[in-house]
């Protein structure tokens, strides 16, 4: 049976031991230049351990934590969206790297991680950021196990978020989604009239409660006027400059909706005719401007551009002469409501809205949560719940009056 075996060779320290024979011939796995005999017996330990259970030797790595980090983002890069890896790297970046790039993986244990978490906690970040900085721990860490065989195990598979029931130190940070009254909403539109830039979109966050890329990322082959539907099948998001290849430059591009959330949607009348008068629009625009006309395109990987390059394509959200408008109107448009109408808002506050509406109108949550392509109906289920809080909260103040 095999055993391990520590040794010393001149000034430093060995572990040694005997794996599977290939062709009749005995093979080890060994290492060498530890300096110290504990150092040698515990990797040595750990990698027999992990020869016995998996039957492969594994070398534990001395990679600090913010070096392996950025290999796995560059490993992981073409399996993922790109404003998927932008959203890790930023994450890792913002919260990882600053509390945990001095460690090693290999020393990273459940406590540490624990108290990283807890910590975050307790300085107020939101626990949505919290689940995704856990999910970007657990998924990195699985990879140095496997391909990688850079540890043995997972710590942050004994790492547990904080209850919801308790309270942070600090309040926390996040900037829940507000409901938008109607009276609100009125004087939003009045603000942001139709032919304005802002007016589409913000009638698809109110009134279909689309996510921001999603709104700006329909087409008019998506669209039924006859049988008042649109269909929801892309996004369009932001890609920023690569560092590493200048050149390709930033741009906008399309990618199926957040979660594959791809969904045919049933609008209303008044909507209904809103587009139908921006169709037409649209033609008399194409006609009066002619060859000045700007067309836009989708290349084979999704990017958005004007050059002839790819598929024509026919956007909603244009402006008169044929340009895309970017989503990024949005934020002068919520500057105005915040301070101009001082009106509390953001762009997902419309789809919280909505939802909210929906449901308080008796709409059942699967159909809310099919409506708004919400990633499992607990999201859905969340909102429910606090409009129920909410109406209880109301029955009790007129029953206080009453008597």
């Amino acid at each position: 049976m095999s055993e391990l075996r520590v040794y010393k060779r001149g000034c430093n320290w060995v572990y040694r031991f005997e794996i599977a024979s290939e062709n009749g011939k005995r093979k080890f796995a060994q290492k060498c230049g530890f300096k110290t005999k504990k150092e040698a017996l515990e990797q040595g330990t750990a990698a027999f351990n992990a020869f016995n259970s998996t039957g492969q030797t594994i070398t534990i790595s001395e990679i600090g934590v913010a070096d392996y980090l950025n290999e796995w983002l560059e490993n992981i890069q073409t399996s993922i969206k790109p404003n998927t890896l932008a959203g890790y790297r930023k994450k890792i970046n913002s919260y990882i790297i600053p509390r945990l790039g001095n460690y090693k993986v290999k020393n990273l244990t459940a406590s540490i991680l624990q108290k990283f978490i807890n910590d975050l906690f307790d300085n107020g970040y939101s626990r949505n950021t919290l689940i995704n900085i856990k999910a970007i721990l657990s998924s990195s860490l699985n990879y140095a196990i496997e391909p990688m065989h850079y540890i043995i195990s997972n710590p942050m598979n004994f790492v547990k978020l904080p209850s919801p029931r308790v309270e942070p130190h600090i309040p926390t940070r996040s900037n829940p989604h507000v409901f938008i009254e109607k009276e609100d909403m009125q004087r939003i539109f009045e603000r942001f009239p139709e032919r304005s830039t802002a007016h589409i979109p913000l009638m698809l966050g109110y009134k279909c409660g689309l996510r921001l890329g999603e709104a700006f990322g329909i087409c008019w082959e998506d669209i039924d006027l006859d049988k008042k539907t649109i269909e929801i099948k892309r996004q369009v998001q932001w890609k920023d400059k690569n560092k590493d290849n200048p050149e390709d430059g930033s741009y906008w591009y399309f990618s199926k909706p957040k979660y594959d959330s791809c969904r045919t949607i049933t609008i209303d009348s008044e909507l209904c005719e809103l587009l139908k008068r921006e169709r037409e629009r649209q033609r008399k625009a194409q006609d009066y401007y002619d060859e000045l006309y700007v067309h836009n395109f989708r290349t084979q990987s999704g990017r958005l551009n004007t050059v002839g390059d790819g598929e024509e394509v026919h956007l909603l959200c244009i402006r008169e002469s044929g340009d895309f408008t970017q989503p990024r109107i949005m934020q002068h448009t919520s500057h105005i409501i915040n301070s101009d109408l001082n009106i509390k808002f953001d762009f997902h506050s419309l789809r919280h809205t909505h939802c909210s509406m929906l449901l308080t109108a008796g709409a059942k949550p699967k159909y809310v949560q099919e409506r708004l392509g919400h990633k499992n109906i607990q999201v859905t289920l969340q909102i429910y719940q606090h409009l129920t809080e909410e109406m209880k909260s109301q029955g009790d103040s007129i029953l206080e009056e009453m008597f």
